[in-house]
């Protein structure tokens, strides 16, 4: 899978349901000031978690897709992993679970997204 597949793949979701990151985010998994965030205050838009803003497919397409060279594809969830700058509940390890959802979804995502 590489960057380009996930372009294409999701260039016509902007208005899909995302209800799982969309109620993890509201629960506070955002990150506080870096990164996307830190875009998305420099261009005006809202910053809320508690409204799910911005949203994950802004996340996505404005924000990691023009970061990533066409011909590769970084794995979001470990450059999420890897940021230190995520609002993270007390009572969750957010490494731990970052790394459970990666190793139960990452491959489903890849066959959806190459056999589209």
């Amino acid at each position: 899978m590489n960057i380009r597949q996930v372009k294409e793949f999701f260039k016509d979701k902007k208005n899909a349901p995302c209800p799982l990151t969309e109620r993890l985010i509201r629960a506070g998994y955002q990150q506080t000031g870096a990164g996307y965030i830190a875009l998305a205050k420099k261009r005006g838009l809202v910053v809320d978690y508690t409204k799910a803003e911005p949203t994950q497919y802004w996340h996505l397409m404005e924000e990691y897709v023009p970061s990533v060279p066409e011909d590769k594809l970084k794995e979001l969830l470990e450059r999420i992993i890897a940021d230190g700058n995520s609002t993270t509940p007390p009572k969750y390890d957010r490494v731990k679970w970052n790394k459970e959802i990666q190793n139960l979804c990452f491959d489903a995502i890849v066959n959806v997204v190459e056999n589209r």
